[in-house]
């Protein structure tokens, strides 16, 4: 390849300078490098470049000084690669014979640009040209005073600082907008999925609301038609059979506490819904052991906290209360967290419970005599989408889960 000229680089910087001799270096040039100025000088008088590329800041000399002294030794083109924040810059450089600028950070094409500019500069004034410029093809020759040439280029430069200064203040102003923006999108999803849960909620109850009269109606209509049957029947043998008289006042005294009890029911069951769920730290829903008289091992983390229906905080002690039921001596309680989901496990050392007879444990016809009873704990847990099964081995006692969505169930500070 035909080198096309000696240009000398004078940086401090070994990485840059490596970085600018490759780039000139695969454009064809020759190129020398000089790690300060008073080096580069020593290496101007052995043997003269056709362009000096410096630094401004560099330790020792600068290169404005080094630029004045090179132009005392040969009218040696000088170009500064520095960054330019201030008119006044401009005026050093050109004060101190600099022929142009490369501004920091630069891109390989701009530099060799500036290079070529500098070279086609150099053979017009070997011709004796008179002044002339090249810009998107088209030469302009130029007449105009050193001064009023000076003079624009400092005004154009001083509104391009302006512009860049208008740009800078518009992109930090946008940034902060930006910011804004993305805190009110969070705000805005985390009410969506708020009103989300409310909604479902208030399916939730609604639903509940027409099972609720269904199983009154339905209860009340058997307890009721079985005290009509037995009290017309005592009125047929009054005053004969006494026997028979008692058994049918029994029937209908069982008859109607059975309606009572469906009653009562129907009032816990209405109550599921009726309030906004809450987070609640699952920690506080497990009872103390001495209220069952029963052992009580919980190893769950004490910052989980879990968004369900204030009559789910039930749900636990209504499973404890059914390990009781069936002879447990020891409740152990676990946290697993899954994929998509979290469970909590309620195991006991109980009677073990027939396949048979798991779904029939969450019915509300085995209501009577249970209190706040499974059915009423897996329906206001429900109010939340979270789901309560008992899926454990018959043999080995009871083995309760509570599945809840992973938005139901959080980690909480304080």
């Amino acid at each position: 390849m035909e080198r096309k000229g000696h240009i000398l680089v004078v940086e401090d910087s070994t990485t840059q300078a490596e970085f600018l001799r490759r780039i000139l270096d695969g454009e064809g040039y020759r190129v020398s490098t000089a790690p300060d100025g008073t080096i580069a000088l020593q290496q101007i008088a052995g043997e003269r470049p056709d362009l000096v590329m410096t630094d401004v800041v560099m330790p020792g000399m600068n290169g404005y000084d080094l630029c004045k002294k090179v132009k005392e030794i040969a009218p040696i083109p000088v170009v500064l690669v520095t960054q330019l924040f201030d008119p006044e810059d401009v005026v050093r450089g050109v004060a101190c014979g600099a022929d142009n600028f490369i501004i920091k950070p630069f891109e390989p094409a701009f530099i060799l640009k500036r290079v070529q500019e500098i070279f086609l500069k150099r053979d017009r004034e070997l011709q004796g040209n008179d002044l002339s410029i090249t810009i998107s093809d088209h030469t302009y020759q130029i007449n105009a005073k050193r001064e009023t040439i000076l003079d624009i280029l400092l005004s154009t430069y001083a509104i391009a600082v302006k512009k860049n200064a208008d740009l800078s203040e518009a992109r930090d102003e946008l940034y902060g907008l930006n910011e804004q923006l993305n805190e009110k999108n969070e705000a805005l999803k985390s009410e969506i999925l708020e009103r989300e849960r409310v909604e479902s909620a208030l399916y939730e109850a609604h639903r509940k609301l027409n099972l609720v009269t269904s199983i009154t109606r339905h209860g009340l209509l058997n307890q009721f038609g079985a005290i009509h049957e037995a009290l017309e029947y005592t009125e047929r043998i009054i005053g004969g059979d006494t026997a028979s008289a008692k058994e049918s006042l029994k029937i209908a005294i069982t008859g109607l506490e059975r309606a009572i009890q469906t009653t009562r029911f129907t009032q816990e069951y209405q109550k599921i819904g009726e309030k906004t769920p809450v987070w609640e730290r699952l920690i506080n829903l497990i009872p103390p052991s001495d209220e069952y008289q029963i052992r009580i091992h919980a190893d769950i983390p004490g910052d989980l906290s879990i968004y369900l229906d204030p009559l789910g905080e039930e749900a636990i002690k209504a499973i404890i209360g059914d390990a009781v039921r069936r002879r447990a001596e020891t409740v152990t309680i676990t946290y697993e967290k899954m994929k998509d989901s979290s469970v909590i496990i309620v195991e006991d050392d109980g009677i073990g419970i027939p396949e048979a007879g798991k779904e029939a444990l969450f019915s509300y016809e085995s209501i009577p005599g249970r209190g706040f009873s499974l059915f009423l704990a897996r329906e206001a847990l429900a109010i939340t989408k979270i789901t309560l099964n008992e899926t454990g081995d018959p043999r080995q006692g009871g083995h309760f889960e509570i599945h809840c969505p992973a938005q139901v169930i959080q980690r909480t500070s304080g």
